[in-house]
């Protein structure tokens, strides 16, 4: 074409008479012209854009950041967030991408030591992508995590102590997250959350639950996305984990669904919640007769009380092992202290929740002055009972995790708690952690 049209403005300016066609004069003007765009403002553009090495268009507007599910900042925690200045997005910038403050690490350090290891986000979640240059559509932008594969509704959990840097919808793709700050300065973020459950200041213990699997922000699927930052710098966690625990669960998520034992989690929905009259659905309290000592009689749990837990009774006894107890209400309560355990006075149909992880002994009647109680007995040979009861939600044998509601309270009086290690009675006062105000 180039070629073509010098040829004719040479003969052009040698030879007299014009040589030049009306229909090359289109030619002229293309090879003279600079280009133009001649489209309208409300003309559509049928020129080709620029397509990933699949010949696909990468067009986000399918994407936003989701439904904005992250909880209401008060209390304490609030408190301690607006002093060392967490909760923003400049928090989140700094923790990700440069040390993080000195204060938040010494914060951080009170939620207890580092372990050898980083425990695996999301149980029975499957390996998904990988660490580094691994996208397909953009090869030149490196994946700075590693993504968990999981139905929506998944529990994520901590995968170490630290103090919660951030928990919002504001970092634009990455939907509702969580950025933690570890004992020893190191940061992970936790992407993609249907919903968190912790907010900035939070101090949250390993294996403690911090949100839900989801797919809010730029996500073509349900998963989390998990990043590990080292002194501003992304790196690969991988290889901090204990072998490789995406192998084993997703080796026993497999099994489930082909043993057609699976069940897709719901926790996460507001049907789960408690329900507003839980005494029409309540499960009705285990009062039927049992031999002494066997779990679930009143014999079998003052054992438990005075003696201690043993070897052989923390066998089966699933969970992880917590250094403190969640606040048990879901709301504010008055304590008054009592010569054994707590009184919390709370609102008529108050929630109650498990404070750790743990196996139900005791759900019923029969033990004096606590009227309907539930007992649970924890990894670590703790024993948390909770009298006092309107209604009960549990039974004997069922696992509960730190969080999980239990029973409702607050109608027959104040929501009796005692805590017992060792076989004495201890005041839970002090190992109280995220109580409201």
């Amino acid at each position: 074409m180039r070629g073509r049209t010098l040829l004719i403005v040479l003969l052009g300016a040698l030879l007299p008479g014009p040589l030049v066609h009306a229909d090359d004069d289109e030619v002229v003007r293309e090879a003279t012209e600079a280009p133009h765009d001649d489209l309208d403002d409300d003309e559509e553009d049928d020129r080709p854009r620029r397509r990933g090495r699949r010949g696909r268009r990468r067009d986000y507007s399918q994407f936003s950041d989701g439904p904005r599910r992250v909880p209401t900042p008060r209390g304490a925690s609030q408190t301690r967030a607006e002093a060392l200045g967490l909760g923003t997005r400049e928090a989140a910038s700094r923790a990700l991408h440069a040390r993080p403050d000195p204060r938040w690490v010494a914060a951080a350090q009170e939620a207890g030591p580092m372990e050898d290891h980083l425990r695996w986000p999301v149980e029975l979640g499957r390996f998904g992508r990988g660490f580094g240059y691994v996208r397909h559509t953009r090869p030149d932008l490196r994946h700075d995590g590693v993504d968990v594969v999981a139905e929506v509704g998944s529990v994520i959990r901590a995968v170490a102590p630290g103090i919660v840097a951030y928990s919002d919808n504001g970092i634009r793709g990455f939907g509702n997250a969580v950025i933690l700050v570890h004992p020893d300065g190191s940061t992970s973020l936790y992407a993609h959350c249907y919903r968190t459950t912790v907010q900035p200041g939070w101090r949250v213990q390993a294996g403690e639950r911090i949100g839900f699997v989801g797919n809010t922000g730029i996500s073509r699927g349900p998963h989390l996305h998990f990043e590990l930052h080292r002194n501003g710098r992304a790196v690969n966690p991988l290889s901090d984990f204990d072998g490789r625990p995406w192998i084993t669960q997703y080796r026993r998520w497999r099994d489930l669904r082909a043993s057609g034992r699976w069940e897709e989690p719901t926790d996460h929905l507001p049907e789960r919640t408690p329900p507003e009259h839980p005494s029409r659905t309540a499960r009705p309290a285990r009062t039927e007769e049992r031999d002494d000592g066997d779990v679930g009689s009143v014999a079998h749990l003052r054992r438990l009380i005075a003696e201690g837990a043993t070897e052989a009774d923390l066998a089966d006894v699933p969970g992880d092992h917590f250094r403190n107890l969640l606040w048990p209400l879901r709301g504010a309560a008055r304590v008054a202290r009592r010569p054994r355990g707590v009184n919390l006075a709370a609102a008529p149909d108050t929630p109650v929740r498990a404070v750790a992880d743990g196996l139900v002994v005791f759900a019923g009647e029969g033990l004096s002055g606590v009227g309907q109680a539930v007992a649970v007995l924890h990894p670590n040979g703790w024993i948390s009972l909770y009298g006092n009861a309107e209604s009960l939600h549990v039974e004997v044998g069922q696992t509960v995790r730190r969080g999980e509601w239990i029973a409702r309270g607050g109608g027959a009086g104040p929501v009796h708690f005692q805590f017992h290690e060792a076989g004495a009675e201890q005041d839970p006062r002090e190992l109280f952690v995220q109580v409201p105000e």
